[in-house]
């Protein structure tokens, strides 16, 4: 049943508010009550007065009062709910059916939002730290609502923000603890502004912030000295004649803010110190792909507007999240002796971000034969098990996010975590995560083409591919290595590859059994993507049948 259409201004802010998009507000349980129970004619009598305030009166007497430019979470309800209650959700849909979306004002580009609207809608504390934020440069993402998309979002290094309702941005969400009106809303209605000016109506454009006072004049010394001290020493004789440039190098990091080049630095320490150690993750390769990166962020981040992006100068070390729903795609563990690192990938499912959740554990050389049931002991958090979750996904509260995309999960009770199976159905994650042809793969590259002027993120490779066929399986003997070849629906190719490790010996046949049907159709296949030659090739960590 239909509503009567209601008399008084539209609310353009309120048409656009989907299940999908209430889904990311509150609870998706609580929203699907909400469905069921307007469908079952629960339904509010709905008054919408002069200065656009809406009012939902109930049967039960409940009352919900909506002003305009009000998020959901700020509306008013007589029910006493502590959180977003499903009356609210209730007058939300209601109000969609009295006024059709494909018959209302087309939705505006968050860029449209005046200053006015973001000086109303967000502290003024928050606004000046997006300020201080612009001001030292930083890139963002510029996602339009498309098919990749549910509608435009912006992708910040630290946040991702879905603007619902276009302009009025007291409907935008973001997946941090504030969840809206937060100092990420405003920087990606200036993002969006950025692009609007450019004429950028490409799915997804990056845009770079900074302003002409926002060059920085880094001293690069310490950094140079310390490039210098590889070159000439290496790591044959140790870690000792690296150390004190490093120190060095690391202090002038801390007194910068310059976040990356910390981490980066860390990375130097931590693979000098593998090569000293013996240690089985060693590779000199690594080294010198990070002293390439270091001389590149030092290079680019004095540029304009790249502090923030190149260095991670006023980067936040962590980021408090609302509630998550993260959906693993895929585990791979490291081993160094008795020594276990294990990275799963998980999916945010309501704003398709990645991030990566490591886990340290051991196995003693006695108990190599129950590593296995050592791996499914392993706790990641109270009522999170490391093979469980593998398989599974979680939903977390009071998480954190660190600056490099790393996930921390509360660990101060069972309640805040909660693992559920899942069905491998990743067709609902779109790009930048998931992708569905070779095009797409090429298309996000070319606008991302140098990975070391990007901010630093834990899963930088990692990406969800779907194929439409498999069109051959190939198994390498010199090499050792299983190769697949899979076509998207224009018949473009990428090619799989995964090689033997003596720790993962079903590895190979589990890849083989994916591709030859043996488990069932080939739906979508995760790993880390490399480019050879122009040509896409993926290293499988998981594949979904």
């Amino acid at each position: 049943m239909s509503a009567a259409p209601l008399s008084g201004p539209p609310r353009s802010d309120l048409l656009h508010l989907s299940p999908e998009a209430l889904a990311q507000t509150v609870n998706v349980g609580v929203v699907k009550r909400a469905v069921r129970e307007l469908e079952g004619g629960y339904r509010p009598a709905l008054t919408v007065d002069e200065d656009g305030g809406l009012t939902a009166r109930f049967s039960d007497g409940l009352v919900c009062s909506w002003p305009p430019a009000t998020s959901i979470q700020h509306a008013r309800c007589t029910c006493g709910a502590a959180t977003v209650c499903r009356h609210r959700i209730i007058a939300a849909l209601a109000y969609r059916e009295t006024v059709p979306v494909e018959g209302a004002a087309p939705v505006r580009s968050p860029g449209e939002a005046s200053d006015e609207d973001l000086s109303r809608t967000i502290p003024a504390s928050l606004l000046q730290a997006a300020t201080m934020m612009r001001e030292r440069g930083l890139s963002i993402d510029v996602c339009r609502g498309s098919s990749t998309e549910p509608c435009d979002t912006a992708r910040l290094p630290s946040a991702t923000v879905r603007y619902w309702a276009g302009a009025h941005i007291e409907a935008a969400r973001c997946d941090c603890l504030r969840a809206s009106a937060c100092e990420h809303v405003a920087l990606g209605v200036w993002a969006f502004r950025e692009a609007d000016r450019a004429a950028a109506r490409q799915p997804v454009h990056q845009v770079r912030l900074g302003h002409v006072g926002s060059v920085l004049a880094l001293d690069a010394l310490p950094y140079v000295q310390l490039m210098e001290a590889v070159l000439r020493h290496g790591v044959s004789q140790g870690a000792a004649p690296l150390t004190q440039p490093l120190s060095t190098a690391m202090e002038a990091a801390r007194h910068t803010g310059a976040v990356w080049i910390g981490r980066l630095l860390a990375d130097v320490e931590g693979w000098a110190s593998a090569y000293a150690a013996r240690s089985a993750l060693y590779a000199p390769e690594h080294g010198v792909s990070l002293l390439a990166e270091l001389a590149l962020r030092l290079a680019g981040g004095v540029q304009l507007g790249q502090a923030l992006t190149v260095l991670g100068i006023g980067q936040a070390q962590e980021t408090e999240l609302d509630r998550l729903r993260l959906m693993c795609l895929g585990a791979r563990t490291e081993r160094d002796g008795e020594q276990r690192r294990t990275r799963l990938v998980m999916a945010d499912m309501d704003t398709g971000t990645s991030m990566v959740l490591s886990h340290e554990w051991k196995v003693a050389d006695t108990q190599l034969g129950d590593e296995a049931t050592l791996r499914s002991s392993e706790r990641l958090a109270p009522g999170v098990r490391l093979t469980q979750l593998a398989q599974g996904q979680v939903l977390a509260q009071q998480a954190r996010r660190l600056a490099d995309g790393s996930l921390r999960l509360a660990k101060a009770r069972t309640a805040q975590n909660s693992v559920l199976p899942q069905a491998a159905d990743w067709s609902l994650l779109k790009a930048p995560l998931r992708f569905d042809s070779v095009a797409q793969l090429a298309e996000h590259q070319r606008a991302h083409p140098v990975a070391a002027m990007q901010a630093r993120h834990a899963a930088r490779q990692f990406v969800v591919f779907s194929p439409s066929a498999v069109d051959d399986v190939v198994y390498d003997p010199n090499d050792q290595a299983v190769l697949g070849v899979l076509s998207d629906g224009e018949g473009d190719q990428l090619v799989l590859r995964r090689s033997h490790e003596p720790h993962t010996r079903h590895a190979l046949d589990a890849m083989a059994g994916a591709l030859n049907g043996t488990l069932g159709p080939l739906r979508h296949v995760a790993g880390l993507l490399h480019w050879v030659r122009g040509s896409p090739q993926l290293e499988p960590w998981a594949f979904a049948c």
